[in-house]
């Protein structure tokens, strides 16, 4: 890859990415006073999926992939797409968007823990210290904050989704390394989208024909609407567009910032109140996240 100004690419874009993923935090809860998690990913993949086709053949003229990597492409799917993003709303609908978007911050470390084991990348002594290091600052989010202290299963399963959607989210892009260095990062995503919009179809079909659609608010369809085109088409095309342009640590570097548009916003609109240990954790999780961003070392070579 070029090693390119960031003159090249438009800053504002790349924020424009940020302030958009980070406001789905709270959207996405209009959306769940309308939808249960599953059927709102089944409507918002089954529009975004077409348009990323549409968007994959207008951007690269191909949209062919060889036969023996759809087993693969449809795992991705699986994982990426079908449970991640379904997990992901459930944890925007009873988790607060604090911590929903605090728990998220951590997928990295699990990517990491995950590149480690499947032998992709070595985990050496930053890498160590910095899981452990963001392990505890997920401790602090999930054990203060607004009534935390009761520390009831209402008060907690929100979290704990969320951590289990941050696992989820971080063995993705270890499944798809493969795809990713075979063909470009728009088709993986359109080709995984498309065989996890068929997997979400399978499952989820049958709630959303039983929807009471006269019942349902706009600001719901607002919410599928915003995350269909602004968080899944225009989020993840800029997103890895950039990456092609610009590299990836320069981008990524980028993704600390949703967390922190998130809680702002939900301060801001949802009226949500912060601990002060929710920002020590914050603070402990992306220490962490550096210190492993430090660490890696790729032994894998394709």
């Amino acid at each position: 890859m070029k090693n390119q100004s960031t003159n090249d690419f438009p800053e504002w874009v790349i924020w424009g990415v940020v302030l958009v993923w980070g406001a789905n935090y709270v959207v996405g809860k209009w959306g769940m006073a309308g939808f249960d998690p599953l059927s709102f990913t089944v409507l918002r993949f089954v529009g975004a999926s077409p348009l990323l086709l549409l968007l994959l053949y207008a951007l690269e003229r191909d949209i062919r992939v060889e036969l023996k990597d759809c087993w693969s492409l449809a795992l991705i799917g699986l994982v990426g797409v079908t449970i991640y993003q379904t997990l992901f709303m459930a944890a925007v609908k009873y988790a607060t968007a604090t911590n929903a978007s605090l728990m998220l911050a951590v997928s990295p470390v699990f990517t990491a823990l995950f590149a480690w084991m499947a032998g992709q990348e070595r985990l050496g002594s930053k890498g160590q210290r910095g899981s452990a290091l963001s392990l505890l600052g997920v401790v602090f989010v999930l054990l203060f904050g607004t009534n935390k202290l009761a520390l009831g299963w209402d008060v907690l399963r929100g979290d704990l989704i969320a951590l289990l959607a941050s696992c989820i989210w971080g063995l993705y892009p270890v499944l798809a390394k493969r795809m990713l260095c075979k063909y470009s990062a728009l088709k993986t995503i359109t080709f995984s989208s498309l065989f996890g919009t068929i997997f979400l179809l399978v499952v989820g079909l049958k709630g959303v024909t039983a929807l009471s659609w006269s019942s349902i608010p706009y600001s719901a369809w607002g919410s599928v609407l915003f995350s269909t085109l602004l968080v899944t088409v225009y989020g993840l095309v800029v997103w890895y567009y950039a990456i092609s342009r610009i590299g990836v640590n320069r981008v990524m570097a980028y993704m600390y910032a949703v967390p922190a548009v998130a809680v702002i916003m939900a301060a801001i609109i949802l009226r949500e109140q912060i601990h002060i240990l929710q920002i020590v954790g914050a603070g402990i999780i992306f220490w962490g996240i550096r210190l492993i961003r430090k660490d890696r070392i790729s032994i894998t070579e394709h």
